[in-house]
């Protein structure tokens, strides 16, 4: 009674698909020159790897392919089936095709019968060819229509003249993505390429079912006694055989080596129960179980084990003849949004208590890792994810506009402690919930991602989607916009509706932003204060210095733009590209604010860039300063501010972005300011006027104490003032001004604020710059280095300043990836020695030939 699994994944081919009469050399339509595809995967990359079209990334050739996401093309391949394949099945079973993900507008035939459609690229789509399979090969066909043109043939239909209150259409205002519940990003964003596309984006299965099979489960927790918790473990079982008798096999396997629960229970349909849906719950005795943590000391921590299997009900029966089976990892812990009314009545707090302690969050937004999604890789998001808890993540937002991740994102984010804030696939538009057909996609989309995420011990909250709210409060679109919220239906009603039935315990946010009668209000919930980047301040025009304004109390979104890494150019641009005003990187550059605004953002604070690698330098170290800025002030602000989300984490090609990690995962000189700024006792600087003020901020669930010493020095090394004080900080609180140095006005010396505990280690540090990098005459600060090579997988850099060095940044030419350093893009002190790690370099290369390769800028 086992079922069987195959994976379809070879002899894939694929052609455009023409209608009639359309070619010239080709009248009657049909498909035209069957190619070699791979699954999963998507069109243009097959046309990549058949050399009909270039790499849409290198240089400007995005703008050459945009005929691809107008055409329609059909994907073919044969299906060998045996005829034992064909009699496992027994009586009563079923055989299915299962596609994991299909992108996205396309009708499915077998042997030439159409077995069903799709029109959603967010969940699995399952057709019973049962009676359709035959002995030997059977023609798998599937054809995939224009989701671009579709979507625009629906908006059209849907608006009309544009004279209704629905307005006309726009990119905010029922574009075609709001017709196609697709990856909204894949239309193009202010990041990213417009590269829409189509095919099987995750794997596709022949699949046997002779019996039952597992369609739904998930488990709660009980009330703790000590480490004891009782669990309960609610199962959905599909039978299609209506005889054979079946129980559900529950076994719980701690993770902290005691002995494990087992549970069985019958699943004979009862009272009102149909033969086809059986839900079954099951409660486990007390166990001892793995507590979860936020970015866990641990390389991976502890989780249990949770199996679930259907099988014969008959005494004698092998426990491997299981027909169906769950296998998941789970972890005991508590999350609640709290949302206090403030004592004035004037405003409502937005914070997480995780497992009992209210959470200062940190972390940012997370869109998809590559333009493909098909391409990503388990490897790829593990690198992504450890760079995260490595910065100092508690969170990840996964953004309306890109996709449910995958398991692979959430198995990850499990292991390393990283809760996951997951918007539904809405962003930045209107959408047609006045339509019943609309609403139902919604609804069967929802259920199906519900029920897979929900289980994951790191999703902390759904969101019902980015910015709808607030582009219909804010008008964005202009005279183009509705004249009322069209989302209302879904964030209001479907969504929840959802929620309630397959996950109550976890908490629902309508919309990011959201909050009052204003949703762009920073008294109530969380808001995106893009106040800085958009220039929505008088004389604010890319001065991050105007986040000091933002009283918000849960920033989930606010960002600064920088250009990606070298190596990440390397790979899209031809050496003459690499000038700052190149028409290359104008392209890449999606910010949508005029490249010559981009640059006057560096520009106001950095030097004019000579030179591409000037742009670079001096476009991160800008970036840098800003999140650092902004989320040092959020930070300050903890008790009224919980939270900071920054915009945005990653990258999917090539590009100038708000990205702390661009494409190839290189990490900016912002992520190296994340690993400091949100490091667990933060030293903080701000000046006010002629004066510099210290606090400290501490996020452990210790009391911090120490001595404080903040410094004004010149770039020499000679010290103009010191203040000293020995401090004690409570646990889980900012301090509030501790100490404050009085700085004249001279261009020529910097802060420099320690923490040292009482044996003398260092627990933080910070340094202030009196003047604008571009304004200061520094002197050649006499670095000295030395490399060392304790292991073959380790390397030790030891850098010293004889004077102060800004924004060293440390790069080896000529690899084609460059080494993981455990720092970099900081600032040395007079006197001041720092150590870095290095791993990753190329095992064939000895230390003297890294060494070579070693290349140190900075200011």
């Amino acid at each position: 009674m086992q079922n069987i699994t195959t994976l379809i994944d070879s002899g894939w081919e694929f052609a455009e698909r023409l209608p009639a009469r359309r070619d010239f050399f080709f009248p009657q339509g049909g498909e035209k020159l069957w190619l070699p595809a791979q699954i999963p995967g998507h069109v243009h990359l097959d046309l990549m790897r058949n050399g009909v079209i270039g790499d849409p990334f290198y240089r400007m050739q995005e703008r050459a392919c945009q005929w691809v996401d107008e055409a329609d093309w059909t994907y073919r391949t044969t299906i060998n089936v045996s005829a034992e394949r064909l009699a496992s099945r027994g009586e009563y079973g079923k055989h299915f095709l299962h596609f994991h993900g299909q992108d996205t507008i396309c009708r499915v035939f077998l042997n030439g019968v159409k077995v069903g459609e799709a029109e959603n690229f967010f969940i699995p789509h399952r057709f019973d060819v049962t009676d359709l399979l035959r002995e030997g090969d059977n023609e798998l066909r599937v054809e995939f229509d224009s989701a671009l043109r579709v979507g625009r043939e629906r908006a059209e239909a849907y608006l009309g003249d544009g004279t209704s209150d629905r307005g006309s259409m726009s990119y905010f205002n029922f574009g075609p993505r709001a017709f196609v519940r697709k990856a909204q990003y894949m239309f193009g964003w202010d990041w990213g390429s417009e590269l829409v596309s189509c095919g099987i984006w995750q794997k596709v299965e022949l699949i046997t079912v002779p019996v039952a099979e597992i369609t739904g489960w998930r488990y709660e927790w009980g009330t703790p006694e000590g480490d004891m918790i009782p669990l309960t473990v609610i199962a959905e079982i599909t039978r299609y055989d209506p005889v054979t008798p079946l129980r559900l096999r529950s076994v719980f396997q701690p993770a902290l080596g005691e002995t494990g629960n087992e549970k069985t229970i019958d699943v004979t349909p009862i009272g009102t129960e149909t033969m086809q849906i059986v839900r079954r719950t099951l409660v486990l005795p007390f166990a001892r179980v793995a507590r979860w943590s936020l970015n866990s000391e641990y390389r991976y921590q502890p989780m249990d084990t949770l199996r679930l299997s259907v099988e014969p009900a008959t005494a004698e029966a092998d426990r491997g003849s299981a027909g169906s089976q769950v296998k998941a990892r789970i972890a005991y812990r508590t999350i609640e949004l709290i949302r206090e009314p403030d004592a004035d009545g004037k405003g409502e707090g937005f914070k997480f208590r995780v497992n009992g302690v209210d959470t200062f969050i940190k972390g940012a937004n997370w869109i998809p890792d590559h333009s493909f999604p098909a391409i990503i890789t388990k490897e790829q998001l593990r690198e992504r994810i450890q760079q995260a808890k490595d910065a100092g993540f508690n969170m990840l937002r996964v953004w309306g506009g890109g996709y449910y991740e995958t398991e692979d994102f959430y198995d990850l984010c499990d292991v390393l402690g990283i809760l996951v804030w997951q918007d539904f696939p809405f962003a930045c538009s209107m959408y047609p919930d006045d339509l019943p057909e609309f609403n139902e996609e919604v609804r069967k989309e929802a259920i199906a991602a519900v029920k897979r995420i929900r289980n994951h011990p790191c999703l902390a909250l759904w969101c019902g989607g980015n910015e709808n709210l607030e582009l219909a409060q804010g008008r964005w679109a202009g005279a183009t916009q509705a004249k009322r919220f069209y989302g209302d239906t879904t964030i209001h009603q479907v969504l929840p509706e959802v929620l309630a039935e397959h996950d109550p315990n976890t908490p629902y946010w309508p919309n990011s932003p959201y909050g009052g009668e204003n949703c762009t209000s920073e008294d109530y919930g969380d808001s995106h204060y893009w106040n800085v980047w958009h220039s929505k301040k008088p004389d604010s025009t890319g001065d991050w210095i105007h986040y000091a304004e933002s009283t918000t109390r849960f920033s989930s979104e606010f960002g600064f733009a920088a250009p990606a890494g070298m190596t990440a150019w390397d790979s899209c641009m031809a050496p003459e590209d690499k000038t700052v005003r190149s028409p290359v990187s104008i392209w890449h550059d999606k910010t949508r604010k005029g490249y010559e605004t981009y640059l006057g953002f560096i520009t106001r604070h950095y030097p004019d860039p000579a030179t591409f690698e000037d742009l670079i330098y001096y476009g991160q170290c800008n970036q840098a300063d800003a999140l650092k800025f902004g989320v040092e002030h959020y930070r300050r602000m903890k008790g009224r501010c919980w939270g900071t989300l920054f915009w945005q984490w990653n990258d999917c090609w090539q590009t100038h972005s708000w990205a702390v990690i661009d494409s190839l995962g290189e990490p900016k000189a912002a992520y190296y300011a994340c690993k400091r700024f949100y490091a667990p006792v933060l030293v903080s600087l701000f000046r006010e006027g002629d004066a510099v003020h210290a606090h400290l901020v501490n996020d452990t669930l210790d009391p911090v104490s120490g001595t404080l010493e903040v410094r004004l020095q010149t770039f020499a090394g000679e010290e103009l003032a010191r203040e000293r004080a020995e401090v004690t900080v409570g646990a889980n609180v900012a301090s509030g001004v501790l100490a404050t140095i009085s700085t004249p006005s001279r261009t020529d010396a910097f802060v420099h604020a320690t923490l040292t505990g009482k044996n003398g280690e260092l627990l933080g540090e910070n340094f202030g710059m009196l003047g604008e990098p571009k304004n200061l005459s520094l002197p050649d600060p006499g670095l000295r280095w030395r490399m060392a090579m304790p292991s073959r997988a380790l390397c030790v850099l030891s850098l010293s300043a004889a004077r102060f060095a800004g924004y060293v940044h440390l790069r080896f030419e000529g690899l084609e990836r460059q080494p993981k350093l455990s720092d970099n893009f900081f600032h040395l002190a007079p006197g001041q020695e720092r150590t870095i790690e290095i791993s990753g370099a190329p095992p064939d290369l000895s230390v003297a030939e890294l060494s070579a390769r070693l290349r140190i800028r900075h200011l």
